[in-house]
């Protein structure tokens, strides 16, 4: 699909969602998601003039849509759906089971491409589809802001797509568009990160809160508010856990030096790998392949790698190490990736990690 088609393909679809239209609205749990929800929320309301019907916020992070969304969806009547920053045609049985109950499913994404078929019920729009910008950098909420954008004037959302953007680590790519966001809405580049953080804390300490919480944000005129709001108390007791792990990191990590590679294992019962392996990556080993693995105390570990000079597709890496494992599942974008595997199967996965790394 070229932009041409591409454009042209989202008009007509946004352009055909009415007030009679029960719509839907699924996203990823990240400060990502969450702010390229509410910017979709927002431009629902403008142009149809309500708020998508149902808005799911599924119980952990997965590209997979829950059998419980599904039957959700299908409870409320729903007639389309929306997803965004989720690559969901992955989990090919999980969306074709979500096509047969509703008219037509939008996924708007910027993450790599997965094979699905042709279809007139399904349209999955990926960032690559409108730009040659690398779509791990260009975040789900720019792409959101930028496809409505041409349908209606969001201007006084920007500060939200503006998160998104530094929630993906992608402030260089887009430092002009933040830097319009500062001067337009008042705020310094140290609120809009604050913002960030916020949704980044209570995705990890109290991740049952995140759709009441993407609903407070659509509820906001400007990021002063968030700033002061309840949800902001959970920033120090976030900051005290990394600073906790990070100190654990120090101590315990392991180097592959022949290989670019440094590995840590944790445990934690609250969902810190993302937020603890950026703070790694990006301040200490921005050149080199971080692998973090997270124990919870359940069945399985929670994968995260990074590595931001892009020489190793970290996305293909964890997918290959995960092939054939029994409840795995691997994605993401070449510099950032998550996945995980049963607590069995590490031994093997750590052994497929290093092979590849070797090639």
């Amino acid at each position: 699909m070229d932009q041409k088609d591409a454009f042209s393909h989202f008009d007509k679809i946004a352009k055909s969602y009415s007030k009679k239209d029960k719509i839907a609205l699924i996203h990823d749990l990240d400060a990502d998601g969450i702010s390229a929800a509410v910017i979709v929320m927002h431009s629902l309301e403008i142009f149809r003039g309500k708020g998508p019907d149902l808005v799911v916020t599924q119980r952990y992070k997965t590209v997979e849509i829950l059998p419980e969304t599904i039957g959700a969806i299908s409870a409320a009547g729903i007639s389309k759906v929306i997803i965004v920053d989720m690559a969901s045609e992955q989990v090919f049985d999980s969306l074709k089971k979500l096509e047969s109950v509703v008219g037509h499913v939008l996924i708007l994404d910027h993450h790599k491409r997965y094979t699905y078929p042709s279809s007139k019920g399904v349209l999955i729009l990926k960032s690559q589809d409108v730009s040659g910008i690398d779509p791990s950098r260009y975040p789900a909420s720019k792409l959101v802001f930028d496809l409505f954008s041409r349908l209606v004037n969001l201007s006084q959302f920007s500060w939200i797509a503006a998160i998104g953007v530094l929630g993906d680590n992608q402030l260089k790519q887009w430092e002009t568009f933040v830097q319009s966001v500062v001067e337009e809405h008042s705020v310094s580049l140290h609120e809009l990160k604050k913002c960030m953080h916020i949704i980044s804390a209570v995705e990890v300490l109290a991740p049952q809160r995140l759709n009441e919480l993407l609903m407070f944000i659509f509820s906001l005129k400007e990021p002063a508010d968030f700033l002061s709001s309840e949800f902001s108390n959970y920033l120090n007791s976030l900051e005290s856990e990394i600073s906790s792990t990070i100190e654990k990191f120090n101590s315990q990590k392991e180097f592959f030096n022949d290989l670019d590679l440094v590995w840590f294992n944790f445990f934690s019962k609250n969902n810190l790998k993302s937020v603890v392996i950026n703070r790694i990556s990006n301040d200490f080993y921005p050149d080199k392949t971080v692998i973090v693995v997270q124990d919870k105390g359940d069945d399985y570990l929670y994968i995260s790698a990074r590595r931001q000079d892009f020489k190793v597709k970290v996305n293909d890496l964890l997918e290959a190490a995960v092939k054939g494992f029994d409840g795995a599942g691997a994605g993401g974008h070449i510099p950032a990736a998550a996945g995980r595997i049963k607590k069995q199967d590490f031994t093997e996965f750590k052994k497929r990690v290093l092979e590849q790394l070797k090639k």
